[in-house]
């Protein structure tokens, strides 16, 4: 007898659940689009060229460093640089079409020389920026101080201003009045082998060749990245994120709905009518477990597999343990 009415219990809170077409819907076609909305977010970007971040460059210098600068930025795989204006940046910037700006003002190779050596006072660079890209901005300025730094070093180690600057210390430092004898001839000698180290640096190309580079400060090591999966060769699925977590969501949802489902038919006095026929309480609840344990573990179900034939979710672990 109780097992018969456990059965019917069952048989007719499933038969409600399928006739109720939102219920249905809300079941098994809402996790399904926002697992697949998300994980079209977080999967990442498949190819290996990874997303450039919009960044415009207002030249304003025109010297040999800022031009090396605008061309190692301009090289950089994670930056995609425009030019223009100073307005049409900052147009850009209030838009959303650009997340940075970086103005270089005019004399600013000048004065970034001389600040090199601790001769002056330092340049400033300006940054207009999205306040909603924090992020951005931080990478954009770690790229940029290592640009800057490789253009000026390059340019003060082998250069023309490099050599002018050494040749105007040079300068100082025979009419200078301060130092005494033997500071003034050390300093001159230094300054006389960097000279002498401009020369031995850049050598004469032969004819024909292209000119040899100006020798600076450069990244003294290189990366190498490698996504570690749970499997060795098994490549990172954003989907089986995205399908697991919404799947485990909308299971919490339907123990929620089942709760809320017996107070309503408590309030309603379906209960009482229940327990007028010879049915114990722990059949009724069972009855009303049963049946909502086969609801979540059907919407669980219709998930994954969604997420298996379309988006190629493998379960890489132990099925026991999913199961």
């Amino acid at each position: 007898m109780a097992l018969q009415a456990w059965r019917a219990m069952v048989r007719k809170d499933l038969l409600l659940f399928f006739t109720d077409r939102r219920a249905v819907i809300m079941s098994f076609a809402a996790p399904i689009a926002i697992a697949s909305f998300f994980g079209f977010i977080f999967s990442g970007n498949r190819s290996a060229e990874t997303a450039r971040v919009p960044v415009r460059v207002v030249d304003q210098d025109r010297s040999v460093i800022s031009q090396a600068i605008v061309q190692g930025l301009s090289a950089d795989k994670t930056l995609e640089v425009t030019g223009g204006t100073v307005d049409e940046s900052r147009e850009a910037v209030r838009r959303g079409k650009t997340t940075v700006a970086v103005v270089v003002p005019a004399g600013f190779g000048e004065a970034a020389g001389q600040a090199f050596f601790g001769g002056g006072g330092k340049p400033q660079l300006e940054l207009l920026y999205d306040p909603s890209h924090g992020a951005e901005l931080a990478m954009v300025r770690g790229i940029l101080t290592e640009h800057v730094m490789q253009a000026v070093s390059a340019e003060m180690f082998g250069g023309d201003q490099g050599r002018r600057l050494t040749q105007q210390a040079l300068e100082r430092t025979a009419t200078s009045g301060g130092m005494a004898e033997g500071d003034r001839r050390a300093l001159a000698d230094m300054l006389g082998a960097v000279n002498r180290w401009y020369e031995r640096g850049t050598p004469s190309p032969s004819p024909g060749a292209s000119p040899v580079a100006a020798r600076g400060l450069a990244m003294p090591y290189t990366t190498r990245e490698e996504a570690v999966t749970v499997r060795t060769g098994v490549p990172y699925n954003g989907f089986a994120h995205s399908f697991g977590g919404m799947g485990v969501q909308f299971l919490l949802f339907a123990c929620i709905d089942l709760a809320i489902g017996m107070l309503l038919e408590r309030q309603q006095g379906l209960w009482k009518r229940l327990r007028a026929a010879p049915l114990s309480r722990g059949v009724l609840l069972a009855g009303k477990g049963t049946s909502g344990a086969l609801i979540a573990l059907m919407t669980l179900g219709v998930t994954f597999a969604f997420g298996m034939i379309v988006f190629r979710i493998r379960v890489e672990g132990s099925w026991l343990a999913f199961l």
